[in-house]
């Protein structure tokens, strides 16, 4: 059964939208992959929400008060502004609980550690940063289209 975890990312404060999802990208993803190496996730999937940066007439209603992204509200169906302070929702997936183990062994000792560490400094808001693991999943899909 795969092990999967999300990761709840935010922003580090002053940071561009376009910056944090470079950064991200290009910078500290390929830094875990290289210190990882074949314990890297089997899947790591990055999901940005959608915000609009800037007081803009294309924005959508100003945010409560108070809210970290007051400038850069996220595009909210259900909910408020507040409830959607993190900027990015990453999925690790692995294919057991041993898996996770190992690549976490890796990832959370010595210098490792230290190099993520700094790496997240540069992008990310690391005290608000929060996991969870995914006890299960179910995935449903639409019909097939012919075309």
């Amino acid at each position: 059964m795969p092990y999967i975890i999300l990761i709840f990312a935010y922003r580090k404060p002053g940071l561009s939208l376009a910056a944090f999802k470079s950064h991200y990208e290009h910078s500290h993803v390929p830094l875990v992959q290289s210190i990882a190496g074949p314990h890297f996730p089997k899947t790591h999937t990055r999901r940005y929400l959608q915000r609009f940066e800037g007081n803009t007439t294309a924005s959508p209603p100003s945010t409560e008060s108070g809210a970290i992204n007051a400038n850069s509200p996220a595009t909210v169906l259900v909910g408020t502004q507040a409830e959607f302070e993190y900027d990015a929702i990453a999925e690790l997936t692995f294919d057991n609980e041993a898996a996770f183990q190992a690549f976490f062994a890796l990832v959370s000792q010595g210098e490792a550690a230290e190099r993520i560490a700094r790496d997240e400094e540069m992008f990310s808001d690391r005290p608000k940063m929060r996991i969870v693991v995914v006890d299960d999943c179910a995935v449903t899909t639409g019909p097939m289209t012919s075309g």
